[in-house]
């Protein structure tokens, strides 16, 4: 009887805010499409985060008329991230807050 009280106590204690967040079911992958003919260099930060928290969420290179997937899942529940492409040349093309829940490729035209 000692052991159901315990545990029962450390139940109530476990409130819903507590717990771990459950998936939300929204696909963030999306393909980055580059069509020109040089590589650029991807980078994309949460466009609902501000200050010090505007880290990059996604980061790489993609090839020459080639593609790279992102998955954009950074755990806070975001759908919404601004888009940036960078050319070697200092061209530079965005996409302001891209919806990574409904969007399932950028293509990227310089």
């Amino acid at each position: 009887m000692r052991y159901i009280l315990i545990f029962a106590a450390v139940l109530a204690g476990c409130t819903p805010a507590s717990l771990p967040q459950l998936p939300d079911g929204q696909n963030r992958v999306v393909d980055i499409v580059n069509t020109a003919s040089a590589p650029l260099l991807f980078t994309a930060i949460n466009a609902e985060r501000r200050g010090l928290n505007r880290q990059p969420a996604a980061l790489g290179e993609v090839a020459a008329n080639y593609y790279h997937t992102f998955n954009f899942d950074d755990g806070s529940g975001a759908c919404l991230f601004d888009f940036q492409a960078d050319y070697e040349n200092g061209q530079s093309v965005e996409a302001k807050r891209f919806n990574t829940c409904a969007g399932v490729s950028w293509v990227v035209q310089p």
